[in-house]
Order: C-alpha cells, then structure tokens, then sequence
C-alpha cells in the first residue's frame, strides 16, 4: 500500500467520484518507487510495480483526512510523461469533515423550497377564498 498526500480540492474531487486517475510526475522519486527492472532476453527493462491499495491523506496530523482507495492499475502516459494511479472504490475513510457537495445543497434547496410551498398551500387552505 501507497501513500499518497494530495491538496484538498484534490482530496475532494477523488472523494465525490470526479476524477479516477490521479497522475503523479516522473522524477526520481516515483522512478524509484514504481520501475521494477528485470532482465528478459539478456536486457535489462522496467516494469511498473502494482498497487492494490493508496491511502490517500490531506494535510498533517493525526486528524489529517484520509482515504483508503482500491489501486485498479498504475500505468505511465508517455503522452503526457506522468504515472497514471487509476482509482477504485473507496475501501474506507477516516476525518472526512462534513463536506457540501453540489448534490447536498441541491437537496437541502429543493426540500426548503418543498416546505415553503407547503406552507403557502397550507395558508391558502385557512384562507375564505376557496370557501363556498
């Protein structure tokens, strides 16, 4: 399992489901961690190691937000030169604080428009206009 730590506006576009690849740029570091060289017909290559799991955190701490998110496959893009992470299901979260997405307001929109309508349908019921 990976480590990844990630900004937020990140962290909250994997965590609602709007992106499910995250891409992380070749240097050193990630040539190291994901290139397995092997020897095949006497020449030596590189294949990308596998990973089951990411934990994916925000910020520091023990409070930090994290995810736990199944790793589908690790590839390298040679068009754009960067690792390629695609994401699966998320296993498990831990300090998700509570986020408004854009289906949550709409939600709490649309019931508060329901309860003043109801509220007016009500007045109109009392009222003596429809009253024989």
């Amino acid at each position: 399992m990976y480590k990844l730590s990630i900004n937020k506006e990140l962290f909250e576009k994997v965590l609602f489901k709007k992106i499910n690849i995250l891409e992380k740029e070749n240097n050193n570091y990630w040539k190291k961690e994901l290139l397995e060289p092997i020897i095949k017909d006497d020449k030596l290559t590189y294949t990308i190691k596998q990973i089951k799991k990411l934990l994916i955190t925000n910020g520091l701490g023990d409070d930090k937000p994290q995810l736990l998110v199944e790793c589908l496959k690790v590839d390298y893009s040679i068009e754009k030169g960067l690792f390629e992470f695609y994401l699966g299901k998320i296993l498990e979260q831990k300090n998700i604080p509570e986020i408004d997405d854009e289906k949550d307001i709409l939600i709490k929109q649309l019931l508060d428009e329901k309860k003043e309508l109801m509220n007016i349908l009500e007045e109109i019921k009392k009222s003596k206009i429809f009253k024989n």
